[in-house]
């Protein structure tokens, strides 16, 4: 019996990992902050477990503890571990965390090359947008999630994981 239905590969979790960002593109996109928020959550969940199943994979190529230096290389990785991490646990006791703050930014004014900014001021229209805030630098939630999955793809490239 597996507690893992449907997940049987460090693949699978980074496949899961990527519906994750969609749907916070989607809820981002849905001007949904409640959805925004669980997606956030769920992304950084799959990611710093997609770490655990890498330092448990069988390898010749890596070790775990090539796991954990690449995880804590990444500002997106570690970003996204020290909110897991924070969901998980609400304080972080077992390390300095370096992301500091997960927040919902001043509502951006969208705008396109076709709709000048100042017509879409105009027009009112304004959503939220996630920002973490790691070493005093805000990111845009959305950013960083993709910044993060390319660096797992990268590992698992680089170390021909199946």
């Amino acid at each position: 019996m597996t507690l893992t239905y449907g997940k049987s590969s460090p693949k699978d979790v980074l496949a899961k990992a990527k519906r994750d960002l969609k749907r916070l593109e989607a809820a981002e996109a849905a001007e949904e902050s409640e959805q925004i928020s669980d997606a956030v959550f769920d992304l950084a969940v799959g990611l710093t477990s997609l770490k655990d199943w890498l330092k448990k994979h069988p390898s010749k190529t890596f070790t775990a503890k090539d796991v954990e230096s690449y995880w804590q290389s990444s500002s997106a990785l570690s970003s996204f571990r020290d909110l897991a991490n924070a969901g998980k646990h609400r304080i972080i006791t077992d390390y300095t965390p370096t992301t500091t703050d997960t927040l919902t930014s001043a509502p951006s004014v969208p705008f396109t090359i076709l709709e000048p900014m100042a017509k879409a001021v105009e027009h009112g229209k304004q959503y939220p947008r996630m920002k973490i805030i790691r070493d005093g630098i805000r990111h845009r939630a959305v950013d960083l999630g993709r910044v993060a999955i390319d660096d797992c793809e990268a590992f698992m490239t680089r170390y021909r994981v199946a």
